[in-house]
């Protein structure tokens, strides 16, 4: 039942740009492991998604993060369109709403996404929520089942018509992925998730590689987008960060990026810096030693300042 997500390190940069490896989420479908993404609340005013985007692309990354209900997916075709990049070389995940069952689901991407993306097809379709957004994360429960699973059938249908390569959620806990496996006897390709070094469920990431199913994590850096979930994080001027950054001569964000990597979890990133998006892409130029990776995970959380690099 459950799918095999290998992580592929060979050779990662001819398709994706710098040595950015990738992960197999679904038979031939490969995901870059690391992202960039464009919820607005990211930036904090720095830049505009289409720039911060298009700044991704020419320095060498190649997957992108939306949703419909960040409205930046036209800001995000327009900086595809403008970079002139091959379509085949950037891999697009974009979400919709739920639950909002099948034919709602169909009629939002076939008639708002795709067009607003202005591509033919999307490399990776998440569910945004397992109840309504207002709702998260405490109306969740078993009484949308059904409108969760009908949901699900809309992203089936949509990857049938080769509309989408692979299919996943986002914010579901455990039980509610496998509410999917009892019900299909398949597992999503993915769940994004909050995931850094404050707040960490290895529960569900255990649960997930169980499954099959690759964990990738909003807010690894526990940066703006945080508080949606109220779970504070650890600062990147902690003293335990700053030693493992000096002894790899890399910076704090780039020990925590290389920490999720090392369990198996692709954070999506944002930036408007150069620097700081090149730091990004590099996260896979060192390793982290088990014991370093045991030092990260007991770290406490705390009040932060997630962009002190």
């Amino acid at each position: 039942m459950a799918k095999a997500a290998a992580i592929v390190l060979a050779a990662a940069a001819s398709a994706w740009g710098h040595d950015v490896p990738s992960v197999l989420i679904a038979p031939g479908v490969e995901m870059p492991m690391i992202a960039f993404g464009t919820a607005n609340s990211s930036f904090k005013g720095e830049c505009i998604v289409q720039a911060g985007t298009e700044h991704w692309l020419k320095l060498g990354g190649r997957h992108i993060d939306t949703a419909w209900d960040y409205n930046t997916q036209l800001d995000v075709g327009r900086a595809l369109k403008a970079s002139g990049i091959p379509r085949g070389e950037v891999f697009i995940t974009t979400k919709l709403p739920g639950p909002i069952g099948k034919d709602k689901v169909i009629e939002l991407f076939t008639k708002e996404s795709l067009p607003q993306l202005g591509i033919e097809y999307v490399d990776l379709l998440l569910i945004h929520f397992p109840c309504h957004h207002q709702d998260f994360p405490n109306k969740c429960g078993e009484h949308l089942k059904e409108e969760r699973l009908d949901t699900w059938k809309g992203l089936m249908e949509l990857k049938e018509k080769k509309l989408i390569r692979a299919a996943g959620v986002s914010n579901y806990l455990l039980e509610q992925v496998e509410e999917i496996v009892e019900a299909t006897g398949s597992a999503p390709a993915v769940n994004q998730v909050e995931w850094h070094l404050g707040y960490h469920n290895e529960t569900l990431l255990a649960g997930m590689k169980k499954l099959g199913v690759t964990l990738e994590a909003w807010s690894p850096l526990a940066g703006p987008t945080a508080g949606l979930a109220g779970h504070p994080g650890v600062s990147l001027s902690d003293k335990h960060l700053k030693v493992l950054a000096r002894k790899h001569n890399v910076s704090t964000a780039q020990v925590a990026f290389r920490w999720s990597v090392h369990k198996g979890v692709v954070p999506v990133t944002a930036t408007c810096s150069e620097a700081h998006a090149l730091g990004d892409l590099a996260t896979f130029g060192f390793d982290l030693e088990h014991e370093e990776i045991a030092t990260l995970d007991s770290l406490k959380p705390q009040v932060l300042d997630a962009l002190v690099v």
